[in-house]
């Protein structure tokens, strides 16, 4: 088949480590490799050349932005961003128009982003089959963390439209799914559940563990571990809470925490007022590449905390490293894990989370089996190769 991969974000390039560029970048790269011809429109740059452009056009602004930003009110401003959002997408439908005139694709597979609906005027206009992968509730999520905006009637217009015109929508979680559904009227028969995914053959890139446990001053103790960009609403406050719980009852523990973001300071400072600063190794954030290594000298992975619909890739990489993992209760979670099965699935509530830790610290024969178990359901179902796989069947 020829397919334009299509990705109308601004900034979301396919070179970054980060997990939109991965999950680009992996879901292209799994449809080439079974045989078909991918062709690329990324709006947010496909080399690091294109991607540093853009990125110091979008974020660094000049003194007089910065001034008019203070007092400019909130909703004027967003509503300002999503006017240039706006004018974003026809500069990408027309890109995206010569690329099917150019190319003649059999079908359209475009990463849906907040706003943008030139993949459906495009795939309506030439008449091509045209598939939808969503990762989010755009309209909502954009309302979280960037206020009201004057055009939000437009923006759910926007959605409903690129919906309808899907031949199939490829969503992250059964939560997103029903959301759709409620929210769009979205037909539930062409709804694909399309989890994240992992390619095995990151570990063949994998540093090794020599001396790094020992690097790190974890010596022999049990480790407990947190991999990934560090947000307030992933929780690992809540996990250092319930570390310093556990470790009163086993003290041959440690805490360590790979990645980094802004709240930093704030878990730094909790570790210290809980007296746990000699117990709890903050490593900062690491190449991607070298990730798996921190994983290995893990004894029990962990995420805390996440948002009811997205799907977390951190537990997909604990799983493919074989580790024992507690996950959060939400819906997307619980559409790969069972709990005591493949993994431990626990409430946001510190006490319910420590009480897990100690579980797999007192039931070896538990966190192995769990362990073992979601490690072949990751590597059976939940492959980037698995996920082209379904996208192609779709088009039968």
């Amino acid at each position: 088949m020829r397919i334009i991969y299509y990705s109308p974000h601004p900034t979301h390039d396919i070179v970054s480590e980060v997990g939109y560029s991965t999950h680009q970048r992996e879901v292209i790269n799994a449809l080439r490799m079974l045989g078909h011809e991918v062709m690329t429109v990324i709006m947010g740059g496909e080399n690091a050349l294109d991607h540093q452009l853009i990125r110091e056009e979008k974020i660094n602004p000049s003194p007089l932005k910065l001034a008019l930003k203070r007092i400019i009110p909130r909703f004027i401003w967003t509503s300002l961003n999503n006017y240039k959002l706006i004018l974003h997408d026809r500069t990408a439908g027309k890109r995206l128009e010569e690329a099917i005139n150019l190319h003649k694709p059999d079908l359209i597979y475009e990463r849906s982003e907040y706003l943008q609906d030139s993949g459906a005027r495009m795939a309506k206009k030439y008449g091509i089959r045209y598939f939808l992968e969503v990762n989010a509730p755009f309209v909502e999520e954009m309302r979280h963390f960037e206020g009201y905006s004057l055009y939000e009637g437009k923006a759910h217009k926007v959605e409903k439209f690129k919906l309808d015109a899907a031949r199939k929508v490829f969503s992250v979680s059964s939560a997103l799914s029903g959301f759709l559904c409620k929210r769009y009227n979205c037909d539930p028969a062409k709804i694909i559940l399309q989890p994240n995914c992992i390619n095995p053959a990151q570990l063949s890139d994998n540093g090794g563990i020599e001396g790094l446990k020992d690097s790190l001053g974890l010596g022999d103790n049990k480790v407990i571990g947190f991999v990934g960009s560090i947000f307030p609403y992933h929780g690992v406050d809540v996990l250092i809470k319930a570390f310093a719980k556990v470790n009163r009852e086993d003290a041959g523990t440690r805490l360590l925490i790979v990645g980094d973001g802004t709240i930093m300071p704030d878990l730094r400072k909790l570790a210290q007022d809980l007296g746990m600063s000699e117990k709890i190794i903050f490593a900062g954030k690491i190449p991607h590449k070298n990730v798996f290594s921190y994983i290995q000298i893990m004894d029990i992975c962990v995420m805390a905390k996440s948002n009811w619909y997205g799907s977390p890739v951190k537990i997909f990489e604990y799983g493919l490293m074989n580790k024992p993992v507690i996950a959060p209760d939400t819906s997307p979670v619980r559409d790969v894990m069972v709990h005591r099965e493949s993994g431990l699935i626990v409430g946001d509530d510190e006490d319910e989370l420590a009480a897990a830790i100690l579980s797999y610290l007192n039931n070896a024969e538990l966190a192995m089996s769990c362990a073992g178990n979601f490690h072949r359901r990751v590597t059976s179902e939940f492959t980037w190769q698995k996920a082209a796989e379904r996208i192609i069947q779709e088009c039968a």
